[in-house]
């Protein structure tokens, strides 16, 4: 984004709160909103404003701008995990144990699959609906919580070239490593080292046991368990 529509939207900090924000505060706030659309960011600007006795913070008025451009962008809400889990008892009633995850998505979709066996009906009457639910919702909860973190991630990475690049490449290798293209072993330090596939050279023994820097007896010995 360009600096210059950055400053103007933040500039009405600077004259609310003429004492606390400097010209050496207002620059580090411009680098670290750069990536925030300045239209958006100006009008969280105002939104925070008017609520905030003390200078708001960058993450403050980054969260405020999310809120604005999710609602401008129509972007809808994750559904809460109980709505979710009612969304699934919904639809295992009225579209059955055969048919019934057709009919969801994301999150929900996701999570039901866990506990989705409860609903066959060769189970008969062993369904616990308070295991059930309890199992779904912390699930959907640590999925949504995960995923959100992924978003708010990538939303920081986005004037990143260098970053941006690297996950590209890590998606492809991921992808090429799921199709069988590529192999990669994981080591004890729990690093990953990609495996090359060198053609292997033959390996002359005796001509290592005479460049190999160890005593005369030694490679006497070596040379007689090899017959030499």
């Amino acid at each position: 984004m360009n600096k210059k529509n950055t400053l103007k939207a933040l500039a009405p900090i600077q004259l609310a709160y003429t004492k606390d924000f400097d010209d050496k505060r207002m620059k580090f706030y411009v680098e670290m909103l750069l990536d925030i659309n300045p239209v958006t960011l100006e009008q969280a600007v105002y939104n925070v404003i008017q609520k905030s006795k003390f200078v708001p913070s960058i993450a403050e008025l980054r969260e405020e701008a999310t809120k604005l451009s999710n609602y401008v962008n129509a972007v809808e809400e994750v559904p809460a995990a109980q709505i979710a889990w009612e969304r699934v008892i919904q639809v295992a009633q009225f579209y059955g144990y055969e048919k019934g995850l057709e009919q969801l998505d994301g999150l929900t979709l996701r999570c039901a699959r866990a506990i989705w066996s409860s609903f066959d009906p060769r189970r008969g009457n062993d369904y616990n609906e308070s295991s059930c639910r309890a199992q779904f919702i912390k699930a959907y909860e640590q999925l949504e919580s995960r995923e959100r973190e992924r978003l708010r991630l990538a939303n920081s990475i986005k004037q990143n070239e260098l970053l941006l690049q690297a996950r590209k490449n890590a998606e492809q290798e991921k992808a090429m490593l799921e199709t069988g293209n590529k192999k990669i072993p994981s080591m004890a330090t729990c690093n990953l080292i990609e495996l090359v596939k060198a053609p292997r050279k033959p390996v002359d023994v005796k001509k290592a046991i005479e460049d190999a820097d160890v005593s005369e007896k030694t490679k006497t010995l070596l040379r007689g368990v090899l017959g030499g």
